[in-house]
């Protein structure tokens, strides 16, 4: 490669990165963030390190997040839009009748691969103060329950006559019990069915106790 294609591509590198393109930017800050934060918790995620592992200096994380808190924002914010694109995934990759146990074992499995994540948004320190963009996308993820929800009480599996917010917040409390006892270790024997093995079971017996009876 010559001189001029090196100063080519250095010159794309640079444009992609500057002040007048910020997004590609603010996606390596926001992924550097992700990386860390699942690496050592909230405690490993700063400005500097993050600027770092993204291949920026200090001072353009700043320009792009005001503080540690704001990126923590951001990063809470991404998550629950992936969640809500990860259950409407799975739930639409496959036959109507099992659209409920996809999308609910795809908000356990999205969970349990990103458990700091995970914490970040439904752990012990809630996030304060959240912004328009962080409460948009929590809206978002409980709405991708609820079609979940809205499709099997169409179909007859969950009781139609129930209203499909109140019966989503009751999928949701499920999933998340299931999900946050895993995450801290709270499933194995002999207390219980171990959740490193037997989750996918638990799953199926929670939503089992949901379906409709058949009446006499």
């Amino acid at each position: 490669m010559d001189v001029i294609n090196l100063r080519s591509v250095e010159g794309l590198r640079l444009e992609a990165m500057s002040p007048r393109n910020p997004e590609p930017t603010r996606t390596a800050i926001l992924t550097a963030a992700g990386e860390l934060l699942e690496e050592g918790g909230p405690e490993a995620v700063t400005l500097r390190s993050v600027g770092a592992a993204a291949g920026v200096s200090r001072s353009a994380a700043y320009r792009h997040y005001e503080d540690k808190a704001a990126l923590l924002r951001a990063l809470a914010t991404q998550t629950l839009l992936d969640m809500a694109r990860r259950i409407r995934h799975d739930a639409t990759t496959g036959d109507e009748a099992s659209a409920l146990r996809r999308g609910c074992g795809a908000y356990v499995a999205f969970a349990l691969e990103r458990p700091h994540h995970y914490q970040l948004i439904f752990g012990d320190a809630p996030i304060t103060e959240p912004p328009r963009e962080l409460e948009a996308a929590a809206d978002e993820a409980m709405q991708s329950v609820q079609e979940l929800v809205e499709t099997a009480q169409a179909l007859g599996t969950l009781d139609p006559a129930q209203p499909p917010r109140e019966l989503a917040t009751v999928v949701w409390v499920l999933l998340h019990g299931l999900t946050q006892l895993q995450i801290t270790g709270h499933l194995h024997e002999p207390r219980t069915i171990d959740g490193d093995t037997g989750l996918n079971d638990l799953l199926d017996l929670a939503l089992l106790s949901l379906r409709m009876s058949p009446k006499p």
